[in-house]
């Protein structure tokens, strides 16, 4: 037999064998079951990769952008005195700074918003509770960052870094969450989302935004 004609009868021998092992339901479940196992372990292999992505963004840009619009990057600003010294919100207790804003409201101001990221009392009061925070932990520049990196991910910076919605539409998520970002998305896109309403106004334009988002991508 020549060589070819050989190599063709061992192929069809092997295309035989493979034929019989497929067509018993003993094999047919073997091979289900094998596949299903492979399933999972490429599924679980994924999501521990995409976790490690998303825990080794480096946050930085994108949280100094919001700050400087927001309190000009000062841990212990409050509503209307973005430059204090007088009150230390970072040696407070988070009790201690929801009672504050508590009583800060009380006596007539409009706002109660404190801290980097200018976090208003039901804003605060919801992430201590959500993230299962002691009212007796301090109200630290680490605490300020953890709380404002959760906003960012119920604003959807998960979906943005696995693609599947633009940073345009992170942005306008953002404004939604601190006004002094624009809306990027609709009509005066430079405008604050709560523009007209007489105690935000927009103090970060679009470039800045969109750049600090990009920022994400090139460091994680």
């Amino acid at each position: 037999m020549s060589g070819k004609k050989h190599s063709i009868h061992r192929a069809y021998r092997r295309l035989r064998r493979a034929v019989r092992y497929f067509a018993k339901p003993k094999n047919r479940r073997k091979i289900r079951q094998r596949a299903l196992v492979a399933g999972v372990v490429i599924l679980v292999a994924v999501a521990f990769i995409a976790g490690r992505e998303e825990n080794n963004v480096n946050y930085t840009g994108l949280l100094n952008t919001i700050a400087a619009g927001e309190s000009k990057g000062n841990y212990n600003a409050y509503y209307g005195n973005a430059g204090n010294q007088g009150v230390d919100f970072t040696s407070m207790t988070v009790q201690q700074v929801l009672d504050w804003q508590h009583d800060y409201v009380q006596r007539g101001n409009p706002s109660n918003a404190v801290g980097k990221y200018q976090f208003i009392r039901p804003t605060l009061d919801g992430l201590v509770r959500e993230m299962k925070i002691r009212g007796d932990a301090r109200f630290d520049e680490g605490l300020q960052d953890r709380l404002a990196i959760r906003l960012l991910e119920r604003r959807g910076i998960h979906d943005y870094m696995r693609g599947r919605i633009s940073r345009e539409q992170l942005a306008h998520n953002l404004s939604m969450e601190w006004a002094a970002l624009p809306r990027v998305i609709g009509g005066n896109p430079e405008a604050s989302y709560y523009d007209g309403d007489g105690l935000n106004a927009g103090r970060v334009s679009v470039d800045q935004i969109l750049a600090a988002i990009d920022s994400l991508r090139r460091t994680a």
